[in-house]
C-alpha cells in the first residue's frame, strides 16, 4: 500500500501558455529529406556478432498485443485480439519524412494516422481519419493536430490544428522527466495529471526503459517513438489536483533493465486495477531483426 503521495505543483504558465499558442495558424508540412542515408548509416557494423556490441531491444508483447518488425527494426504491425470478433490490426508503412498507421477490425477500417517528420524524425504534424459505426452506417470524420518541442527536443505540447480544444501541454523537471501533463479544454483552461517517479516504501528512482508513450500521446499511437526526447525514469504515480485518489504502479524488470511486467493500483485501497506483460526481441546493432 502506498504510504506517500507525492504532488507537483503546477503554474498558471501552464494553463496560459497552452491556450495563447493553441490556435495559432500553422506552416505547412515541409516533406522530410530521403532517410535512405539513416538506413545505410543503422546498416554499417552488420558484419559484426559479438556478445559485447551494443543490442536493441524492440517490444514484441504488450499484454495481448503482438508487434512485429522489418529487417530494419522498424514497427509493421501491431495485432490484437478483440473477445468475440476479428483481431484488430494495425500495418505501418514509410516514405521520406512521414508513417502511415492504418488501423481495421477484417475489412471494416476504424483509422487512418499519417504523421509528418521533421528533419529529427520527430512528428510535427499528424492528420487521423476515425471510421465509427452508428447503426450499421459508418461516419468517418478528419481531425489534424500540430505538435511542438522546446529547445531540449521535449514535447512542449500538441494541439487540434482547427480547434481551441484538444491535445496536451507537459511540464518537466531538471531530469527531463514529465511532472505535468495538462489536457487543453479551452484557451487558458486544461485539466492537469501530475506524475511522480519516486517509488512506494523509499526504493531507488527506476530508470526509464518502458517502451511506450507518455500520457496522452497514446491516443495517437502507443508505440511509435516520434514524439521527442524521452525521460529518465520510470513513471510510479499519476494523481489529479484536488483528488485524494489516483494510481501508482509497481514493475517487474529483466536482467537488461527492461520492464516485463506493470501492475497499476489505485491510491486508495490499494485494489489492483491492471496487470500488463512485456516481452522483447534483441538484436546487436546493424543487424536484421
Amino acid at each position: 500500500m502506498l504510504n506517500k503521495t507525492h504532488f507537483f505543483k503546477t503554474t498558471l504558465f501552464l494553463s496560459l501558455a497552452i491556450g495563447s499558442l493553441a490556435c495559432q495558424n500553422d506552416n505547412p508540412v515541409d516533406p522530410m529529406p530521403s532517410d535512405a542515408a539513416s538506413v545505410s548509416a543503422a546498416r554499417l557494423g552488420s558484419e559484426i556478432d559479438s556478445p559485447n556490441f551494443p543490442q536493441v531491444h524492440k517490444l514484441t508483447k504488450h499484454g495481448q498485443a503482438t508487434l512485429s518488425y522489418d529487417n530494419d527494426g522498424r514497427l509493421l504491425k501491431v495485432i490484437t485480439p478483440a473477445r468475440g470478433g476479428l483481431a484488430i490490426e494495425t500495418d505501418y508503412t514509410y516514405s521520406p519524412g512521414k508513417i502511415r498507421a492504418f488501423t481495421h477490425q477484417g475489412k471494416v477500417k476504424l483509422r487512418d494516422e499519417s504523421f509528418m517528420l521533421d528533419a529529427s524524425g520527430r512528428c510535427k504534424e499528424s492528420a487521423e481519419v476515425i471510421t465509427v459505426v452508428n447503426n450499421n452506417v459508418p461516419l468517418t470524420y478528419l481531425r489534424e493536430w500540430k505538435y511542438d518541442y522546446n529547445q531540449k527536443g521535449q514535447l512542449w505540447h500538441f494541439q487540434n490544428k482547427n480547434s481551441c480544444v484538444g491535445g496536451y501541454g507537459y511540464m518537466y523537471n531538471a531530469d527531463g522527466d514529465v511532472t505535468s501533463a495538462g489536457e487543453i479544454t479551452g484557451i487558458g483552461n486544461s485539466i492537469v495529471t501530475n506524475i511522480g517517479y519516486t517509488p512506494a516504501g523509499g526504493d531507488p528512482i527506476m530508470n526509464d526503459k518502458y517502451p511506450l508513450n507518455v500520457i496522452g500521446v497514446n491516443e495517437h499511437d502507443a508505440y511509435l517513438r516520434i514524439f521527442g526526447k524521452p525521460g529518465k525514469h520510470l513513471v510510479t504515480l499519476v494523481t489529479k489536483p484536488g483528488s485524494l485518489d489516483g494510481d501508482y504502479y509497481n514493475y517487474t524488470l529483466d536482467a537488461d533493465g527492461y520492464v516485463t511486467q506493470r501492475k497499476q493500483y489505485k491510491l486508495i485501497g490499494s485494489s489492483l486495477v491492471d496487470t500488463k506483460s512485456y516481452a522483447y526481441v534483441t538484436a546487436n546493432i546493424g543487424m536484421p531483426f
